[in-house]
């Protein structure tokens, strides 16, 4: 009997786990999850690209999103900001070896050229795209 509720009790966490995520994947401007071939396109452009690497259950994370948010609507016209589930999107994620979350990664033509861990207010942020731009 215990081996039964433990396995429900596994496949409850599983499908709220899978739920959450699959909400939380906002990443590019129209709210869906951004696939690999449109990251790789807009990292390529001449444009200065923040990407914003993130997870569901990072509490920094969300301390931070709004101020993310902030750059990607006041200042669109220097920076395109993308949001990166980093556990949904492994395949982006993963090259970039994080070392923790937040961590945004500034691209301009195909290239890293500069990174932060860890939170950032909007200050911050402005101060890192005003350096990279």
């Amino acid at each position: 009997m215990k081996k039964f509720l433990t396995l429900g009790f596994v496949l409850l966490i599983a499908a709220f786990t899978v739920a959450t995520q699959s909400q939380c994947q906002q990443s590019n401007h129209s709210g869906e999850p951004i696939t690999t071939a449109e990251f790789d396109k807009v990292i390529a452009g001449d444009k200065l690209v923040m990407v914003d690497f993130y997870t569901t259950w990072c509490g920094p994370c969300k301390k931070m999103a709004p101020f993310i948010e902030q750059v990607r609507e006041k200042h669109s016209d220097i920076v395109t900001v993308l949001k990166v589930d980093a556990e949904a999107q492994m395949d982006i994620a993963d090259r970039y070896r994080l070392e923790g979350y937040p961590t945004v990664i500034f691209f301009k033509k195909g290239q890293v050229i500069g990174r932060s861990l860890g939170y950032t207010d909007f200050d911050g942020l402005m101060a890192l795209v005003n350096k990279m731009k």
